[in-house]
């Protein structure tokens, strides 16, 4: 693996380094930022998929437990720091990039890993279980989700809404439409109406850095496909619940009780088939926002 110091911004008080996996032919960078002390187990942090996806999520729960832990964190492909090439976003991207994550960390000769993830990002790595749970200590899913956001409103498979990425991926009307979808209006709506419980944390600096990250070169293509289901593994719940099976490591799911009823309903219907489950009264973006009351649950158990 191809590792490199990079100058890219430190979001979670550490050092940062990026790596390259190769992908349809495509030399893809991926930023990966690591803090706390080497001899310490190491926890693995996923970031949850949207257009404001970023590992910098995690930065209250970081800084919550106190470099008592080793943590890795990093930005997936077409999100946060990494690159964001024009290409077609779906699982098998994401899977690859989260292959290259853990072929890095095999440098530190980790056995006890904690991998922790956030959102939709649960359903990359319950696809990688067959592979590789056998060397986890545990797997720890925070409001989980395994449909985007108009398939999970509509009830639709993602398949039907493949027009709205090929549009949004388009030279001319494709830019338009994605910068209205991100004016500070529309991204304050959606991080209230799903996202954040305490909207006077969404203050005009908050909206502000989300728009940053949601209006980086390129970040239009993953963005759609997360919105739309491209990242989405099927159009059944069967499919996670089978991939749970295959783990070969204890799972604990935290349900997030604020949030959208059908996705809450799904996370429920997770946490039932899971060694152990919690429950914090928080919406999607629980981890970001309640990262010290995650940290306390999950840690005291």
């Amino acid at each position: 693996m191809n590792v490199e110091t990079t100058k890219t911004t430190i979001r979670l008080g550490g050092s940062v380094d990026e790596i390259r996996f190769f992908y349809t032919g495509q030399n893809i960078k991926l930023v990966v930022e690591h803090r706390g002390p080497e001899d310490a187990p190491m926890l693995l942090l996923l970031p949850a998929l949207s257009t404001v996806s970023s590992r910098g999520e995690w930065r209250n729960f970081v800084d919550s437990i106190q470099d008592k832990y080793q943590i890795i964190s990093f930005d997936w492909p077409g999100f946060g720091d990494s690159d964001r090439p024009r290409l077609k976003y779906n699982l098998d991207i994401l899977r690859s990039a989260l292959s290259a994550i853990f072929d890095y960390l095999k440098q530190y000769k980790q056995e006890n890993l904690t991998v922790i993830a956030a959102g939709h990002s649960a359903c990359v790595v319950l696809s990688l279980a067959d592979d590789y749970s056998e060397k986890w200590e545990q797997l720890i899913l925070v409001a989980p989700t395994w449909r985007g956001p108009l398939p999970s409103m509509s009830s639709w498979h993602p398949k039907y809404f493949g027009w709205l990425r090929q549009i949004v991926s388009c030279s001319i009307i494709g830019p338009i439409l994605y910068y209205i979808n991100t004016s500070r209006v529309i991204l304050k709506y959606m991080l209230r109406r799903h996202v954040w419980c305490n909207i006077e944390l969404l203050t005009p600096t908050e909206i502000l850095e989300q728009q940053k990250l949601s209006r980086q070169p390129g970040a239009r293509f993953a963005s759609v496909s997360f919105v739309s289901g491209g990242f989405d593994p099927s159009g059944e719940r069967s499919w996670w619940l089978k991939k749970i099976r295959h783990l070969r490591c204890r799972l604990q799911v935290v349900v997030a009780m604020e949030a959208p009823a059908r996705s809450k309903r799904e996370m429920q219907i997770l946490a039932e088939h899971a060694h152990q489950f919690l429950q914090i009264n928080g919406r999607l973006g629980l981890h970001q926002e309640f990262g010290k009351i995650l940290s306390s649950k999950i840690f005291s158990n």
